[in-house]
């Protein structure tokens, strides 16, 4: 009687290994990879959180720290003459005002100069106003050649460091003979040019730049007169002479003048007023600050629909960040129903502003301090109006140990925990793996030779005998 057995239930150690392990392991992975996802996604959260905290801080304190809402305009009636700017310190009202002169910066020319020894020169000191400085143009030639050419002049004027770009020089040549050009960057009288060549030796470079050269533009003040100009002695109006031709004679005003007029001319007119444009684009640029903040809180916070399948925000179980939501959205609801619905700012159904332009700028020429009162100022110094409640309830959230500090500490906390427990979850996979696989293998061996002891059976009780 002969049996037999079979290798048939023979199997891959490795996948068998991987199975078991896979098996054993799966829910801690599981866990761990929803920890650090939920993790990951706080973590975004607070970033995006943050960002819009501050951005939305930035734009409030950009609008009303030390400043106004309100804008004001500056019109000349004569803009070939000139252009002027205001400030918010500005207050609305005409001005006659006379340009008599400009000012100018004086410029220079010496000629005749050539190619001098530079052996021959010496130093040159050069004026400008109360200041001076000195060039050593003994050291000015750069070729080679010894011989020192208008160009290398001009170069050691402009390369000499005590200059500070006070004084710029150039070379024109002029009928083939090249002149060296000096022009003051101080504009006005005081930006005079003088020179001392008693230094310069007496060769052809002294000899030539000795005598006084030649005045190209007079150095001269701007005058400005506020009121008409006089005539026949007669002063109707307030004189102002100085080197700049940028004037801010009249409080958060600034005149930039480039031409004077001519004698016998009328006075032109300078016109502050209300600038409704630009004091529109403040309180739009308010009302925009605040509802990007509230789409990315309502962003974070949304329950989400499971029905359409539209994910919940990451912060949708925070009672935190939806306080912070709700406190924002409280403020200006509470303040927009009065002071701000004055000036057609109003909250929304949704918790949004709304800016009606027409009443607001109805309500700025009815009263232009009133917006900047109702707002108030978002400075952490001295916070005032909706500003300053926004202001406090932003800052418990941004302030170095506020609420998102807190929480980023918190997040990374936990994000290294799981970074190392994930650490250690591979290190004990691949240890149980390894173990199970040495396992595996040791019984696949010991199947073979199993299978090779039922072969030599079968040989030996075969019934096939030879007869």
């Amino acid at each position: 009687m002969a049996f037999s057995t079979s290798a048939s239930n023979t199997y891959d150690p490795t996948a068998s290994a991987q199975a078991l392990t896979d098996k054993y392991t799966a829910d801690l992975q599981a866990r761990i990879t929803a920890q650090t996802k939920a993790a990951t996604a706080t973590s975004g959260g607070l970033v995006n959180l943050k960002m819009a905290l501050t951005s939305f801080s930035s734009s409030l304190l950009g609008l009303t720290n030390g400043k106004t809402l309100l804008t004001q305009s500056a019109a000349l009636s004569n803009t070939a003459l000139g252009s002027a700017t205001t400030s918010s310190t500005a207050a609305a009202g005409t001005y006659s005002l006379f340009v008599e002169q400009v000012a100018t910066n004086h410029q220079v020319s010496f000629g005749n100069l050539g190619d001098t020894p530079s052996a021959e020169a010496g130093t040159l000191k050069i004026k400008v106003g109360t200041g001076d400085f000195t060039v050593d143009l003994s050291k000015a030639n750069n070729n080679g050649d010894q011989l020192l050419s208008v160009k290398e002049i001009a170069a050691a004027i402009n390369a000499e460091p005590k200059n500070n770009s006070r004084v710029t020089a150039s070379v024109i040549t002029i009928g083939g003979v090249a002149q060296l050009v000096l022009t003051s960057n101080v504009s006005g009288a005081e930006g005079k040019l003088d020179f001392d060549t008693s230094a310069l030796g007496s060769g052809a470079l002294g000899t030539a730049m000795t005598p006084k050269p030649k005045e190209l533009v007079e150095a001269k003040n701007a005058i400005l007169w506020v009121g008409a100009r006089p005539v026949d002695g007669v002063d109707n109006g307030s004189r102002v002479e100085q080197s700049s031709n940028t004037f801010s004679n009249i409080d958060g005003v600034k005149m930039t003048f480039t031409k004077a007029q001519a004698i016998g001319d009328a006075p032109m007119t300078l016109t502050v007023a209300l600038d409704s444009s630009a004091t529109t684009t403040n309180a739009q640029s308010f009302v925009t600050a605040y509802n990007k903040l509230k789409a990315v809180l309502d962003g974070l916070t949304d329950p989400g629909d499971p029905s359409s399948g539209k994910a919940a925000g990451v912060f949708s179980t925070d009672s935190g960040v939806r306080v912070l939501r709700d406190q924002l959205v409280r403020t200006l609801r509470e303040t927009a129903a009065g002071s701000l619905a004055t000036f057609g700012i109003t909250a929304q159904r949704n918790g949004t502003l709304a800016l009606d332009t027409t009443k607001f700028e109805a309500a700025m020429k009815a009263n232009p301090a009133g917006l900047d009162k109702a707002i108030g100022n978002y400075s952490s110094n001295t916070p005032s109006g909706i500003a300053g409640k926004l202001n406090k309830f932003v800052d418990s959230w941004t302030s170095s140990n506020g609420m998102l500090t807190q929480r980023e500490t918190s997040v990374s906390k936990l994000q290294k925990s799981l970074g190392e427990r994930q650490t250690k979850f591979e290190a004990d996979y691949t240890a149980m793996y390894n173990r199970y696989k040495a396992q595996f293998t040791q019984l696949q061996s010991l199947q073979a030779r199993m299978a090779q002891t039922t072969d030599m059976f079968d040989a030996l009780f075969s019934s096939d005998k030879t007869k």
